[in-house]
């Protein structure tokens, strides 16, 4: 039996099905898009600017994400509790699709 993958149009139905169903005030933060991902990267360069998004977005970045420097002046965003980076949602299908075409390479579709 042959598996294929879902198309990029089903999964981005999927992930707008999922943010809509979320409470309101958790819809922003459920996944990681670019845009946040920058402010977050920008709330932790300069920590004490509280000009930068509101004092709740901030509080939460500082306590779920750290910085780790790539090269001078260029940072990855890490989730703190794992040590990942993070993975935005721009991105998402295309890490899921190359998991999922190494997985069935080896004909181990259980561990997808």
């Amino acid at each position: 039996m042959e598996y294929t993958f879902i198309s990029r149009d089903t999964f981005n139905r999927i992930i707008e099905h999922y943010i809509t169903n979320l409470p309101i005030f958790k819809q922003e933060k459920a996944l990681i898009n670019l845009e946040l991902l920058n402010k977050i990267k920008n709330i932790l360069l300069n920590p004490k600017d509280q000009d930068i998004c509101n004092k709740t977005t901030r509080d939460w970045a500082k306590k779920k994400f750290k910085l780790e420097k790539i090269i001078p002046g260029d940072y990855r965003v890490l989730v703190k509790a794992s040590n990942n980076p993070v993975l935005v949602v721009e991105n998402m299908y295309g890490v899921l699709y190359q998991t999922y075409a190494k997985i069935t390479q080896y004909g181990e579709q259980k561990q997808t």
